[in-house]
């Protein structure tokens, strides 16, 4: 997180805030200290926890009769990926061949090694092995990472055919401080999903059935970054040459965050960044707000240390996301993306207090961050021009839990 330090030191130096909007930041606040952390990518909000550095991934060695892809694998004990280890990711043994593609009746969806070292991912349905989840979890299996290993992490179970109202795939993700494992349910469409790694790996991974779900999945050290993924579409056996493709946000250290995927010819949103809120007394900061939009929607990182995403970009009306968790104790940040012509927004909160967020420009987005102290949560915004003229006004639908994790 160090070049993301440095490019938010160096924003907040080139901006004038207000008063600051809190009394005071207390370092003794909420932090998150169990090292195994999970990271639901679904639905309009994915939150994701991040985590420090590793050294790599690789490429897959998959299964049946979709064409192969991707570069050759070197050995294991090789290193031609600027140092990153290979990772080799196939359908485990025992599938069989069903109506909707390989199917396992033991619950391993995936199988590999990381750098030589073996890893499997498995989903458990509701029952004995999962009695605490309501939907079925994941466990994942890494010999040399215990933080990774152990306990059923729960996994939703998503609606039958395309996911999301559209998303071929939709992944969540558990990591550890080092080693971070990737699950997606994919839809019935799907023939395959290749993901390509900005060291120049691959992995092609063939979506297998269990409890009723097909399912991709692969481990990779959290400092392996994603250049993006493709879904190749037809069936379970069939490849009709139709893809789609999504470009996480994906910092080192971090798991992949993926938002949005882009049909084959529509243009990729451009890449943008900066501060869209903060507060300063003197030469401390108190809390700080950072954007980046692009491909993925727009991922706001809070305090240099967690982010929230949503996977949409440029808004034809005012969105309010929040209460935002911060790291810091007893604060929460209101984060707003608006239209062109909206100089302020004015959001109401439980208990009649009023706050008002200054939009941003970043890349094609207006964006905005505020923060407040408390459990108080957005109930109403109005939006205003320049003039100070009425735009627009509406109520906010109740927040669903949403934090940032440090």
């Amino acid at each position: 997180m160090n070049d993301l330090k440095e490019d938010l030191d160096r924003a907040l130096r080139a901006v004038t805030f207000g008063e600051a909007p809190v009394e005071r930041a207390k370092q003794s606040g909420r932090r998150i200290r169990t090292r195994r952390r999970v990271a639901l990518l679904a639905g309009a909000l994915a939150v994701v926890a991040v985590a420090a550095g590793y050294p790599a991934l690789a490429r897959n060695s998959a299964a049946p009769a979709a064409p192969a892809t991707g570069t050759k694998s070197p050995a294991p004990h090789d290193r031609p990926y600027g140092g990153d280890p290979v990772i080799t990711d196939s359908a485990p043994g025992g599938t069989t061949r069903a109506a909707g593609g390989l199917a396992t009746s033991g619950g391993m969806v995936a199988q590999g090694t990381m750098g030589g070292v073996p890893w499997q991912v498995s989903v458990n349905g509701h029952g004995a092995a999962n009695s605490a989840q309501p939907d079925s979890c994941i466990t994942v299996s890494v010999t040399s990472a215990d933080d990774l290993s152990g306990s059923c992490a729960g996994f939703p179970a998503f609606k039958a055919g395309l996911p999301n109202g559209g998303d071929p795939v939709m992944f969540t993700g558990i990591s550890d401080t080092v080693t971070g494992a990737t699950v997606g349910e994919a839809a019935s469409v799907v023939s395959y999903v290749v993901v390509n790694f900005t060291d120049g790996q691959q992995l092609k991974l063939i979506p297998v059935t269990a409890h009723g779900h097909r399912y991709v999945a692969w481990i990779a050290p959290l400092t392996m970054t994603i250049s993006n993924v493709v879904a190749h579409l037809g069936g379970p056996y069939s490849d009709s040459g139709v893809t789609v493709t999504a470009i996480p946000f994906d910092q080192s250290g971090q798991m992949p965050v993926f938002g949005q995927w882009q049909q084959q010819g529509q243009r990729v949103p451009a890449k943008a960044s900066g501060v869209i809120g903060g507060g300063v007394v003197g030469s401390h900061t108190l809390w700080s707000a950072f954007a980046y939009v692009g491909p993925w929607g727009t991922c706001v990182v809070v305090n240099a240390q967690g982010f929230v995403c949503m996977p949409f970009g440029p808004v034809s009306t005012v969105t309010i996301l929040g209460p935002v968790k911060s790291s810091v104790s007893g604060q929460q940040l209101i984060i707003g993306d608006v239209p062109a012509g909206v100089a302020t927004v004015r959001v109401v909160l439980t208990g009649g207090k009023a706050v008002t967020g200054r939009p941003v420009a970043v890349g094609e987005s207006r964006l905005f961050a505020v923060a407040v102290t408390g459990d108080a949560t957005p109930t109403r915004w109005t939006s205003y021009d320049a003039a100070g003229h009425q735009v627009d006004a509406a109520s906010v639908p109740p927040p669903s839990s949403t934090g940032v994790v440090p």
